[in-house]
């Protein structure tokens, strides 16, 4: 596993409200199916397969979602290729906690390398915000990693923004703007 970059710091996202979701197209052929029994293993494999940073497996799946498995029918998508093969995951879970308010989550998003800069991000997190509203969700929050900035580029299309009230978001947050020019950040 390769060691962590010295800027890998953890930042949170923020959409205040599920209004006005962009809508950004699946590129020809891809699509989402949502999660069936068994796909326990095939979540673990595109996690592994799409995380440098970090050892996924099935466990992580249990620790991640075990407390809430009857949830995943409904709230975990896979993003399927041409082919139908499975290249992608998204979660349209919940935190009933941040900041004292009950949100959904963008949760566990992940895409196989070879199927990146295709705007599949964008579809799939679009496409998870209006599951979220559909399921009853007002708001919707993430968590991602400073490194990660094709994501954090995608989660600003969104609508998300930067949440400043953790630890070390002023640092985090200038980082990412010294790689990212975006209207979100207030430099685009």
């Amino acid at each position: 596993m390769p060691t962590l970059p010295e800027n890998y710091i953890s930042v949170i996202m923020l959409r205040d409200d599920l209004e006005a979701i962009p809508d950004f197209p699946f590129a020809p052929g891809y699509g989402l199916r949502f999660y069936r029994e068994g796909d326990r293993e095939t979540w673990a494999r595109l996690q592994r397969l799409s995380e440098p940073f970090a050892t996924v497996d099935a466990s992580t799946f249990d620790k991640v979602f075990g407390g809430d498995l009857t949830a995943m029918p409904r709230r975990c998508m896979f993003l399927t290729a041409p082919d139908g093969s499975d290249v992608g995951t998204i979660t349209a879970w919940y935190n009933r906690h941040l900041h004292g308010k009950a949100w959904g989550q963008i949760h566990w998003v992940a895409i196989l390398p070879e199927h990146r800069a295709k705007g599949l991000s964008k579809a799939m997190t679009a496409a998870a915000l209006r599951l979220l509203c559909r399921l009853g969700h007002r708001r919707a929050m993430l968590n991602t990693q400073v490194p990660r900035t094709a994501a954090i580029k995608a989660y600003l299309d969104c609508g998300f923004t930067p949440d400043m009230t953790t630890e070390d978001a002023a640092r985090a947050w200038e980082i990412v703007r010294r790689a990212i020019r975006h209207p979100g950040l207030g430099n685009g």
